[in-house]
């Protein structure tokens, strides 16, 4: 499912996102969110629209939401900053 935005320049089509992260043992959650404040930086970079992200240190994963126009490009935000991920999954919204 993709949606509009209008930006400078014209309208650009953005589809839903899920990253998957496993979290290493020991990980802090200050770690996790300095991650994450880095992966929203870099996405914003790049033209992506961060929208957020949740995880449990007791169950070892992390997911974060994303508006892009590929999982390539969500793929290239993380790897911009070393925030590794397990999978790129494109997803739709439940409202």
């Amino acid at each position: 499912m993709l949606y509009t935005y209008f930006a400078k320049g014209g309208e650009v089509k953005m589809a839903l996102f899920l990253g998957v992260h496993k979290i290493s043992a020991g990980m802090q959650e200050s770690e996790i969110v300095e991650g994450y404040n880095k992966y929203k930086e870099s996405a914003r970079a790049k033209g992506l629209n961060p929208l957020s992200a949740v995880f449990s240190l007791e169950k070892g994963f992390a997911h974060c939401q994303t508006e892009a126009q590929s999982a390539d490009q969500v793929r290239e935000a993380h790897t911009a900053v070393e925030i590794p991920l397990e999978d790129v999954v494109e997803v739709k919204p439940i409202t």
